[in-house]
């Protein structure tokens, strides 16, 4: 059966399959690891937001300050959350869900399984965290804050 691919001339330099390299990232992949830490950062945003109440559902609240327990805590009454609210927060998950999903199900971790260890594997992931084009810019973190 013919290859499908034309036939390497063997004292051609080019034709030399070089090594496989865990951390040669596939330029898609930046993309897709840039748009999760933005989606992270929208969902912090949300969640810091000083007007969303601290209980997702209407809650009594509760004040232990008076007990000397260890801890002490209160909260107040709450109506919990608005449907619009929940409705984004919904939303926000979903997106990080997504974005988690089209990073770490890549094509590109398999290829280092297949060609390295379990280690190299996960300094791959730690390392695409910090590469240039895949993490936020100072821009973007301030307009998620």
């Amino acid at each position: 059966m013919p290859s499908s691919t034309p036939e390497q001339n063997p004292h051609d330099p080019s034709a030399e399959e070089k090594p496989f390299d865990p951390l040669d990232f596939p330029p898609g992949l930046f993309q897709k690891q840039h748009t999760l830490a933005a989606a992270y950062a929208d969902l912090h945003r949300f969640s810091a937001n000083p007007d969303l109440s601290w209980s997702l559902e209407p809650h009594e609240g509760w004040d232990d300050s008076r007990g000397g327990r260890w801890r002490e805590t209160a909260r107040p009454q709450t109506g919990g959350w608005t449907e619009e609210q929940k409705a984004e927060y919904d939303r926000l998950w979903a997106v990080a869900r997504e974005c988690a999903i089209a990073v770490s199900c890549h094509p590109h971790w398999k290829a280092i399984q297949q060609h390295c260890s379990p280690e190299d594997v996960v300094n791959a992931r730690q390392a695409l965290k910090h590469a240039k084009g895949a993490e936020l810019g100072q821009d973007d973190i301030a307009a998620a804050a």
